[in-house]
């Protein structure tokens, strides 16, 4: 993706996505679970991440991203929301921090320069739930049923890690399709 924003006029919005929301319960990685997500990551994270350079950890547990998703806003709304996302991940795939917890979030958050007592209040008080609950709706509309996806022109979405050439198929079909509408990219 950061090679295609490097060759064209590509705006990346990131939507929240929750792969365990409420009230489906999260997998016990205690038992037979843990064994099924090891082998997924070792048969599709790990080689991937190896093959970018990417470093990234098996996680030991797999919380709800809700709260993550609202400190995610609550950095936007400080001019920090790249830097909370990049941080995030960090936490998560690296660091193996439970990214479900608010104390977690909050060093997160202090981390990139951001009040962390604010971020316990606002999730706390519920701040930015509402803005969370209109952005997942918004993805739900667009089709996103899994992380990641990438939409080009508001309908072609790529799943998953994709290399540069299919991210660049679907940057092509979006535009072509936008100037049959009269609505080519600037």
């Amino acid at each position: 993706m950061a090679e295609l924003q490097r060759q064209h006029p590509v705006e990346l919005v990131w939507l929240p996505f929750e792969l365990r929301p409420e009230p489906e319960p999260l997998p016990d990685l205690t038992g037979p679970d843990l064994a099924r997500y090891q082998a997924n990551w070792a048969r599709g994270v790990a080689p991937l991440a190896a093959r970018y350079g990417v470093e990234m950890r098996f996680p030991p547990f797999k919380p709800r991203s809700r709260w993550a998703h609202e400190a995610a806003e609550f950095a936007r709304d400080r001019g920090r929301f790249d830097a909370m996302r990049v941080a995030l991940f960090q936490a998560y795939f690296v660091d193996n921090r439970d990214i479900g917890a608010p104390e977690v979030l909050a060093e997160v958050a202090e981390r990139v320069g951001l009040d962390g007592a604010a971020l316990r209040t606002a999730l706390a008080e519920g701040t930015y739930r509402g803005r969370v609950v209109q952005l997942e709706h918004i993805a739900h509309q667009l089709g996103i049923s899994l992380v990641p996806t990438m939409v080009f022109g508001d309908h072609i979405a790529v799943h998953g890690a994709q290399p540069y050439s299919v991210l660049r198929e679907a940057y092509d079909l979006a535009c072509r399709e936008l100037a049959k509408a009269g609505e080519a990219p600037e």
